[in-house]
């Protein structure tokens, strides 16, 4: 079984303190350079920072950046271009983040997780027949509401990571469909953009690989169409060559799905969350093989690396290998 395989068990799923939207992962296409000891944010800048055509970000995603933020100021620098945050229903975006974009001039990438803010993906209350017969129609227009006083271009990913047997708007769980899903993408979609406008941008970011692998919850399943996405991408994690798991690298990871996906809508391509450990191989090896992913993903257009110390692995950056991911970037990107 492929690392990316993964059970309710065995998985990088999200911590608690992330599911709740009150942690933040802070994107980062930054140059490596000297920083003084305090950066003043720039009055009002109305747009993220301009990148090389064709650029790919660095994503850095940790679950206290208040507390973290100053080491990643200092492993990286402070020239951001997104901050990403999770709300789930009853859970709005937070305005202090809405406003550190805002002067910043930075984009907010917004994963909404339609659950309540729990794990089981048994929750009748949040199926998907429920969101398309607008059950949560109040706390949707509220947060694209949030979304429009931002202020700031948004890309918004909905019920993200379908094909697995995780979440409540899981295709094969919480008495779901494949086909359900599709009708709760449009419906969702259709309700933030009468408010929210095209400022937002819509991310479509199943996992990199089906669980279970059945034609029924098969990727292109969950696919709403091309006119209903502007963006898509894939997570997926090596959790090392441990038990049934096997050592599988960036490319063989990530390059089925990306393959699929792109022959669905050929759109800027982000992998939303990714990460390795050092089970069975060298993480600092893994990470330097990123580099060379731009040329079999062309539409690669984000990489949001999984800083964190899960049960199941330690993905965090730290000595050779965070040495290594600041090496990936020139000019704010991963070159």
């Amino acid at each position: 079984m492929h690392c990316a395989r993964r059970t309710r068990a065995n998985n990088a799923y999200p911590s608690q303190a992330r599911r709740r939207g009150l942690a933040l992962s802070l994107l980062v296409a930054a140059a490596i350079v000297s920083l003084p000891a305090a950066v003043a944010a720039p009055p009002k800048p109305a747009q993220p920072p301009a990148l090389p055509k064709g650029c790919t970000e660095l994503g850095i995603y940790r679950d206290d950046p208040t507390r973290s933020f100053p080491s990643l100021a200092k492993s990286f620098g402070q020239n951001l271009t997104t901050l990403s945050t999770y709300v789930t229903t009853g859970h709005g975006l937070d305005p202090k983040l809405a406003a550190l974009a805002r002067a910043r001039g930075l984009r907010l990438l917004v994963t909404w997780m339609p659950d309540g803010g729990t794990d089981e993906p048994e929750l009748p209350r949040y199926s998907l027949a429920k969101i398309t017969a607008g059950s949560l129609d109040t706390d949707l227009r509220t947060l694209a509401r949030e979304l429009k006083a931002a202020r700031v271009p948004v890309l918004f990913r909905p019920m993200p990571e379908p094909n697995t047997p995780w979440y409540a708007w899981s295709g094969t769980m919480n008495g779901n469909s494949a086909a359900e899903y599709v009708l709760a993408w449009k419906h969702v979609r259709r309700v933030v953009r009468q408010i929210a406008g095209p400022r937002v941008s819509f991310l479509w970011s199943p996992y990199a690989r089906s669980v279970p692998e059945t034609p029924e919850n098969a990727i292109e399943r969950y696919f709403p169409g091309s006119p209903y996405v502007d963006a898509v991408g894939a997570s997926g994690y090596n959790f090392g060559a441990k038990g049934a798991l096997a050592w599988i690298d960036p490319k063989a990871l990530f390059l089925p799905a990306y393959t699929t996906i792109q022959k669905l809508a050929p759109k800027p391509f982000w992998i939303t969350e990714t990460g390795s450990t050092e089970t069975g191989g060298s993480k600092t090896a893994w990470i330097a093989s990123l580099r060379a992913l731009k040329a079999d993903l062309p539409r690669l257009r984000g990489l949001v690396w999984y800083d964190v110390a899960d049960p199941e692995g330690d993905f965090r950056l730290a000595g050779p290998s965070l040495q290594t991911a600041k090496s990936l970037l020139k000019k704010r990107c991963i070159v």
